[in-house]
């Protein structure tokens, strides 16, 4: 599956679209007309606020005509009636009807009234008390009929994602970048302009055993039209291909990352209202259809229906738009449908899965109404049948320890148009068709490509000028006391080159010592289905104190373990002088033995050079020490469970995942300094997590690890402290730069993000989306006698009085991107000798959803 669900920000709702209906329409096009056309076009708002209502199903009624209202709450419709009933149908508001005129063209606006029921109206007690039963019926009956519960099933899945940007603007299309590829943007119904993105198909046979856990998932077909980096990268590990459904049966929906209050939640009666609607009989068998509100505003509900039988009190269908976006950044509208049916008349499972979502591109108000917005749509349909409970089969994964894997088919990316059509459930539209013929278009448009090498930058660090590769971006300035201004240029090769080698290189210079430094390396990635990447490399450059590869254990997807970059440059405090030369030459092996588990072996042999405002002394004998090295061998185990990431050749993005992600790195070797030689090992080990409670959640991180043997001290662990006024998660940020020195540690992050819950409380704030986060931070460490007698410490490092503590308030999604915090230093106290902050505001830059 590609990487939709990362570029939207892991999208997971949508809009309600008859496909059969627009199928029709495009029949009418085609065909010669034997009667005369009638053409009816108009817009639906609302009755009290004039706003425009989208998605409205609009039909002719005893007939097969039909269609539905774009974002802008337009719509055209075209039938060779010249008479007959138009019923205009939308959630949460009532049905509407107008007779069809004899006219040839004609122009129908309708304002639907919205269902607004005054709660004092279901305060009476044989009113509620039904609705109460059903729905403690639905909540008892949750264990037997939730898909989840069963514990060996198989089926298979078609799906289909798509995405365009909506409502481009004329000043956008006649602009320079695009006045040599009008023909790129097509029309809606609604006469408003789009430019395709992404469409893709996928087909695929997934095994699923809870006791003992295994889920195989097999692609049958995958086919991909996709813009630059949407086309090429692709979601693997845990992939959506294996994530069941959206489940209404769990009590809340994780979308984003926050927790949204399923209707039938075993709580839904705190959060909803309720009103019986309907009710249909079919043999035996009484169905009910239920409309849901939320109770209050602004909190993460939904609205809309569901409908339910009497046998097993099973849902056969729910259909729920998000009551509130507010808390979502540049979302505007998204709507979820789930469909259920019956198994062998016994077993609910699922059938069809529908998410809409609408984003819009800059989400600041602004004059325009949001439906008339620059904005993105996306849709992702699921049909799933060939449903069998506990099959004889028994699933067979590649390896016998893993637990899960996904494995494609030789010839799945060779299916023709006829393979498509006869194994689609549902056909494909006029819209469909349009997006797949432009895409191509679209992404050989200049402008397209140099916004798609950005956003490929933004994720790598290298910006693609063809068979070369510019960066790290993040390198290219800083400065610091020793070096002054550092220039940086750095470039590798591209998959232009070569898929599966790459070659890199950079040189630095610094204006105030006049030295030239760099980086070298090379690697090879083997053709295997699991990840295997053999690289050596070379570099000489600066490195502060505390940098080091373990923290590639926490910042998993930063370019690097240097964290003297150019954002830090923009933040500092204070003058850098906390560094040293690092010369080494490393060479790793990385082996992804299954999804989940990944073995990293590395040989390094690394010179530190005695830093010029902390230079290093023989402890014995009082000389100076120009430098100490060492050579050891680490091995690195990386363990996750249900994890997605993103490979795009040698970089892999990791994504997400509910469980812990461990690491643990064990190893030894020598060091040397003058005529002096130790043996040493250490122990390291990582764990971090996203823990979601309600619609708040926490992420924490422990990381603890012991040297073994004499060590000099640059080669120890040194707590990252932090001299910016910028606010980093896994580092201390009210701890200087070399404070502490440790030879056992245990480190602690906890960051606990509410996502507004006080906010949205307080009418003044209410509207404003800004979120209340909190964090605390934990250190114990100590180093032993041992290790002084190796090389002095310099007067700047302290004993630490255990345990370090620092806790921290304060507000995020300051302007969509924005995180201030106030921070407290609680234990030790600083003093003017250690020359710490006790209490400081701290700033975090980063797009949030």
């Amino acid at each position: 599956m590609q990487n939709h669900l990362f570029v939207i920000g892991h999208l997971h709702n949508i809009i309600k679209k008859r496909i059969f209906v627009i199928f029709i329409l495009l029949c009418f096009c085609i065909t010669p007309a034997i009667s005369q056309k009638l053409t009816i076009s108009g817009t639906v708002t609302d009755s009290k606020t004039g706003d425009a209502i989208p998605y409205v199903n609009i039909v002719i009624k005893e007939t097969v005509s039909g269609t539905m209202t774009d974002t802008l709450g337009h719509y055209r419709l075209e039938t060779n009636l010249d008479k007959g009933t138009i019923r205009y149908s939308a959630i949460g508001y009532y049905p509407d009807e107008k007779r069809l005129s004899s006219s040839r063209n004609t122009e129908i606006s309708i304002k639907l009234k919205p269902e607004t029921i005054d709660i004092g109206e279901v305060e009476v007690a044989p009113d509620e008390e039904p609705i109460r039963l059903l729905l403690r019926n639905i909540i008892s009956h949750k264990h037997l009929n939730d898909p989840d519960q069963l514990q060996k099933f198989s089926y298979r899945k078609y799906t289909k994602w798509k995405y365009q940007i909506n409502n481009v603007s004329d000043k956008i299309i006649k602009s320079k970048a695009f006045k040599n590829d009008q023909d790129v943007f097509k029309s809606a119904q609604d006469s408003s302009k789009y430019l395709p993105l992404y469409f893709a198909e996928q087909l695929v046979f997934n095994q699923v055993q809870k006791n003992p856990a295994k889920q195989k998932s097999t692609i049958l077909a995958d086919k991909t039209n996709g813009v630059g980096i949407l086309k090429n990268l692709e979601i693997a590990g845990y992939t959506s291909a294996l994530d069941m459904e959206v489940n209404f049966y769990n009590n809340f929906i994780l979308l984003f990352s926050q927790n949204f209050v399923s209707p039938i939640s075993d709580n839904g009666w705190f959060y909803y209202k309720y009103f019986l609607a309907d009710s249909t009989t079919t043999g035996n068998v009484k169905s009910y259809r239920v409309n849901f509100q939320p109770r209050r505003t602004g909190e993460n509900t939904f609205k809309g229906y569901f409908i339910v039988e009497d046998n097993h009190f099973s849902i056969e269908e729910i259909e729920g738009r998000l009551s509130n976006t507010n808390n979502i950044n540049f979302l505007t509208d998204m709507k979820l449908k789930s469909n259920y049916a019956f198994v062998n008349d016994s077993v609910p499972f699922y059938k069809r899965n529908q998410i809409d979502a609408l984003f819009l591109v800059i989400p600041y108000k602004t004059k325009k109404k949001d439906q008339d917005r620059l904005s993105v749509f996306y849709t992702q349909i699921a049909n799933i049948d060939h449903v069998t409970v506990n099959p004889a089969d028994e699933i067979k994964l590649s390896n016998k320890k893993s637990k899960y894997e996904t494995v494609k088919l030789a010839d799945a990316l060779d299916h023709d148009s006829a393979f498509w059509k006869k194994n689609r459930p549902e056909k494909l539209t006029i819209n469909d068709h349009l997006i797949t013929q432009t895409i191509d278009s679209v992404s050989n448009v200049k402008t397209i490509s140099i916004l798609n090498n950005l956003a490929r930058m933004s994720m790598n660090s290298y910006y693609d000028i063809g068979k070369i590769e510019l960066g790290p971006y993040t390198s290219f300035v800083n400065t610091n006391k020793v070096e002054g201004l550092h220039l940086f240029m750095g470039a590798r090769t591209s998959s232009e080159i070569s898929k599966n080698k790459m070659v890199w290189a950079g040189l630095g210079y610094g204006t105030k010592n006049k030295k030239i430094n760099g980086i070298a390396g090379f690697g090879y990635k083997f053709h295997n289905s699991n990840r295997e990447i053999l690289k050596f490399s070379f570099e000489d450059q600066m490195t502060r104190f505390g940098e080091s590869e373990e923290i590639l254990n926490l910042y998993e997807n930063a370019f690097t373990p240097v964290e003297n970059n150019l954002v830090s440059q923009m933040l500092k405090r204070d003058e850098l002088t906390e560094i040293f030369r690092q010369r080494k030459i490393k060479g790793i092996w990385e082996k992804e033995w299954y999804p989940g588990l990944t073995n990293k072996i590395s040989a390094n042999y690394t010179k530190h050079y005695s830093p010029t405002y902390f230079p290093f002394y023989n402890k014995k004998t009082g000389n100076p020490v120009k430098s100490v090295s060492s050579a050891e061998l680490m091995i690195d185990t990386r363990f996750s469970k249900e994890e997605k990431y993103m490979d795009d050749g040698f970089f892999r993005f990791y994504m997400e995942t509910d469980y812990p992600i461990v690491h643990f790195t064990f190893g030894g070797g020598k060091t040397y300094y003058d005529d002096t030689s130790n043996w040493y090992g250490k122990l390291n080990l990582t764990i971090k997590q996203y823990v979601y409670l309600g619609q708040s959640f926490i992420n924490y991180a422990i990381e603890t690890g012991i040297y073994f043997g004499k060590v000099p001290y640059s080669m120890l662990n040194s707590p990252r402290g932090n001299e910016t006024i910028g606010y980093y998660q896994y580092d201390f940020n009210m701890l200087n730069y070399l404070e502490y020195v440790h030879d056992k540690y245990l480190h602690v992050y906890l960051d606990y993000h509410l996502n507004g819950f006080f906010f949205r409380r307080i009418p003044i704030l209410k509207k404003t989306d800004l979120r209340e986060v909190m964090s605390a931070k934990l250190m114990v460490g100590s180093l032993s006698n041992k290790q002084k007698n190796v090389i002095e410490l310099p007067n700047e490092i302290s004993d630490l009085h255990n345990p370090y503590i620092e806790v921290g308030a304060g507000i995020e999604n300051i302007f969509k991107f924005a995180r201030i915090e106030a921070i407290w230093r609680v234990h030790p106290s600083s003093t003017a000798e250690i020359g710490a902050p006790t209490f400081g505001i701290r700033a975090l830059f980063m797009i949030t959803m």
